[in-house]
């Protein structure tokens, strides 16, 4: 089963929390506004799109997988 687009942004945020990081410094990495970047994440006129994925993964210093909250191990 594919995750769903709310997922994405839950593992998202779960991952700017628990990393400690402030939202406006993951967007900057990522090469968005901060302004932005909430757009996405709060669903307000801009979505993420597929190939903002492995951006934001970098920007966060993680795998594309941990976006997605699939594990390695999965099929």
């Amino acid at each position: 089963m594919y995750p769903k687009y709310e997922d994405i942004v839950n593992n998202i945020k779960s991952l700017i929390k628990r990393k400690g990081i402030k939202q406006g410094v993951i967007a900057v990495r990522a090469g968005f506004t901060p302004q932005d970047f909430s757009n996405m994440l709060n669903e307000r006129r801009k979505l993420i799109r597929i190939e903002h994925l492995p951006i934001i993964a970098d920007a966060l210093e993680v795998d594309v997988n941990d976006l997605l909250n699939v594990s390695a191990e999965k099929g």
